[in-house]
């Protein structure tokens, strides 16, 4: 037998050729649907929204935030779009992981499947503007849709690159009558949003100091009023600023009612604002990341911003404290749980460090007002880490769940990187670090001779805050009028109005009267 005969080889040679033949042939057809899930990606120089009409009909169009912080330029925006990342303008570097995309800069718009949009021009500039995006095929319609922003029609540069590469098609889609003209509400409501943000505020902090000043009963309710215009404005979706400023002026106007009734009342006021936008951004996240005191879209898109946040810890405290020395402890646990849920859920305030700040007031507030035994300190920390965690979880995935996923590694780098952008913000201007500045020691002032609890815990909250967010302009800011609220309101942070500490067991047995014989 001839060794070069057929037969005479192993199972497996005999057959290498149909099998090379089999994987090849599957390999193909694997590979098939993956490469018809890729798109173009054409950057038309000069687009514009209007241009928007032509594409319409062929699929879903969107808005464009080319980069995160105050700050952009073609080439920033570009590295971003080829990456699918963005760094923050404040931190001076550009995206540095690899490329994933190459777009082509075109005059025409090809046919196929495409993802056609534009871009900033020139050097830096203002990263205050939204550019047209339109993905083409693949049956999408109408308004384009993203996990970076979830506000119908705006999407994140960083949804881009995943989007070409077909890896989860991270935009998405939603069918509507005339895509365009809800763009166009869309960046009118953006626009109003950032033009109404710094009257808002002036003009609410002014009164309430004023009236801080001049009828302390009312600045409680006043405060509360402010919060109230600002939730109020973001679900009628007002389009003027001079309107925003006119309802602001009546609420608290007419927080001056509250003034007579009683303390319990401003209590069941406080967490019922907590409520009130709980149940406001499950309904519509629009309503609150689009009110004048709402994040900033250049960044952050949806939840709370962090000035907001710092805002909310006076009726979350404070509400808190005041119904549970009026109805008992369970009613400070439920405010409590509201305010967490509301500020650290996914679906709702998506503020991790939000949350560990409402934790830092509440915990201080509970040892100032009992002494605890171990136990109860043990169980009450495993009870509000237990809770935490689910409201980081609340409604799926969030920027929040996605840095805890990535391990402590990425944690560590996600606090340094917010350590860096507070000193960049603190520090971008002789005003701004003037007043963060002496911000933060007229604080320490206040801290180091304060001993009436509720307006302790407001004091350890905002250290925490200054640690943990990267805004210390807003924080320092609303911080500063949040304690002359609390310590100006009637009957709320009072030494006599607060409870007495509670008396250890054991002290208590040896107190009671002895058993006659």
């Amino acid at each position: 037998m001839r060794a070069d005969n057929p037969k005479s080889r192993p199972y497996v040679l005999r057959f290498i050729v149909k099998i090379l033949a089999l994987g090849l042939g599957l390999t193909a057809a694997l590979a098939g649907p993956a490469q018809a899930a890729d798109f173009r990606v054409v950057v038309v120089p000069g687009l514009e929204l209007g241009d928007l009409e032509a594409f319409a009909h062929r699929g879903a169009v969107g808005l464009l935030v080319p980069d995160a912080g105050p700050q952009t330029s073609a080439a920033r925006a570009l590295a971003a779009l080829e990456r699918g990342e963005v760094r923050n303008s404040l931190l001076r570097d550009s995206p540095s992981d690899p490329v994933l995309i190459e777009p082509e800069v075109v005059q025409g718009v090809p046919s196929g499947r495409v993802i056609v949009l534009g871009l900033p021009r020139g050097g830096l500039q203002p990263n205050d503007r939204r550019y047209p995006i339109a993905v083409l095929g693949s049956g999408y319609r109408g308004l384009l849709t993203s996990d970076s922003t979830r506000l119908s029609g705006l999407v994140s540069i960083v949804d881009v690159a995943p989007t070409a590469r077909g890896e989860g098609r991270k935009l998405g889609s939603t069918a509507v009558d005339d895509p365009v003209a809800e763009l166009v509400r869309l960046e009118t409501r953006i626009r109003d949003h950032r033009d109404a943000k710094a009257p808002m505020l002036l003009v609410g902090l002014a009164l309430v100091v004023a009236l801080a000043v001049f009828v302390p009963a009312a600045v409680l309710p006043a405060f509360a009023a402010m919060l109230v215009a600002n939730l109020g404005l973001g679900v009628a979706a007002a389009d003027a600023v001079w309107l925003d400023v006119l309802v602001l002026v009546l609420l608290v106007a007419a927080a001056l009612a509250f003034v007579r009734l009683p303390l319990v009342v401003h209590a069941l006021l406080l967490a019922a604002i907590l409520g009130a936008y709980l149940l406001a951004m499950a309904a519509d996240e629009r309503w609150v990341a689009l009110s004048p005191l709402g994040p900033t879209q250049n960044a952050r898109f949806y939840g709370l911003s962090n000035l907001l946040a710092t805002l909310l810890l006076v009726p979350a405290l404070a509400g808190a404290a005041l119904l549970g020395r009026t109805v008992g402890t369970w009613a400070f646990a439920a405010v409590a749980l509201l305010a967490l849920v509301m500020v650290g859920g996914s679906q709702f305030g998506a503020d991790g460090g939000g949350a560990l700040v409402l934790l830092a007031g509440y915990g201080v507030l509970v040892l100032r007002y009992q002494r605890l035994t171990r136990r109860e300190a043990v169980v009450s920390a495993a009870v509000a880490v237990a809770v935490l965690g689910l409201a980081l979880v609340v409604g799926g995935g969030s920027h929040v769940t996605d840095a805890i996923a990535g391990g402590p590694a990425e944690l560590a780098a996600d606090f340094w990187r917010r350590i860096q952008l507070s000193w960049l913000r603190a520090t971008s201007g002789w005003g701004v670090g003037l007043l963060v500045g002496g911000g933060v020691l007229a604080l320490a002032a206040f801290a180091l001779r304060e001993r009436r609890p509720l307006l302790t815990a407001f004091l350890a909250a905002l250290a925490v805050s200054l640690l943990v967010n990267d805004s210390p302009n807003d924080v320092v800011v609303a911080g500063l009028v949040g304690y002359l609220v609390l310590s100006s309101a009637r009957g709320v942070a009072r030494p006599g109005a607060e409870p007495a500490p509670r008396a250890p067991r054991a002290r208590r047995a040896r107190s009671a009267p002895a058993a006659s014989p």
